[in-house]
């Protein structure tokens, strides 16, 4: 009896130590969506160039217009809460050899200019969530911000509408070949790994009061 209690509580440990925590700080929260393991990031090398798709959090975007500051009064809090709640947003970066992949292609400066004509302008054509039910979800926004050389990956940031997300198993994150030579990519997340993400534990200062 005692031995079938221990090995209860045995368990019951193991479990606990793996159970994904409610709240995170910024940096922990980072860490946290970079672990593969975690199920909301997704990568490909295709030709040499390395693909990574990355959630990017709600209170992340938040947490950045708050410039860093945790302790927000509930209106703004309300109010960038409402702003990025309807959308999954999600990080793409590109890259080959650390460096940015449209200067990676080695098809001259024609490439390279349509390429970043692409990224700049274009991608909403070329990229595109699907859903286990067949939906489809065309890119809402998305934001190119160049380095010009300057960084180790090319990055883009993508929001959807979570409209025809909810009571769905996965949605996959697609990508058509637009200039690189890596084909088709696509990225497959689960549903249940994108909801159980840990949130930023805000304070609100009027709650002081």
């Amino acid at each position: 009896m005692i031995k079938q209690l221990l090995i209860v509580i045995g368990i019951s440990t193991v479990l606990l130590g793996c159970s994904t925590p409610e709240y995170l700080s910024e940096e922990a929260l980072k860490a946290y969506v970079l672990e593969s393991e975690n199920g909301v990031t997704k990568k490909h090398e295709t030709n040499g160039f390395q693909s990574i798709v990355t959630l990017r959090p709600n209170d992340l975007l938040i947490l950045q217009e708050t410039r860093g500051e945790v302790e927000v009064d509930s209106t703004t809090l309300k109010k960038l809460s409402n702003k990025y709640k309807d959308y999954y947003y999600f990080i793409l970066s590109l890259s080959k050899e650390s460096k940015e992949a449209e200067y990676q292609t080695g098809k001259g400066f024609g490439q390279f200019s349509d390429v970043v004509q692409t990224l700049s302008f274009r991608m909403a054509d070329y990229v595109n969530l699907t859903t286990n039910t067949q939906d489809t979800i065309p890119v809402g926004d998305y934001i190119y911000p160049r380095t010009f050389g300057m960084s180790n990956a090319s990055t883009l940031m993508f929001a959807f509408n979570k409209e025809k997300t909810i009571d769905k198993e996965w949605i996959q994150f697609n990508m058509k070949e637009f200039g690189l030579g890596i084909g088709n990519q696509n990225f497959r997340f689960k549903i249940e790994d994108l909801t159980k993400v840990p949130k930023i534990n805000f304070v609100i200062k009027d709650a002081k009061n």
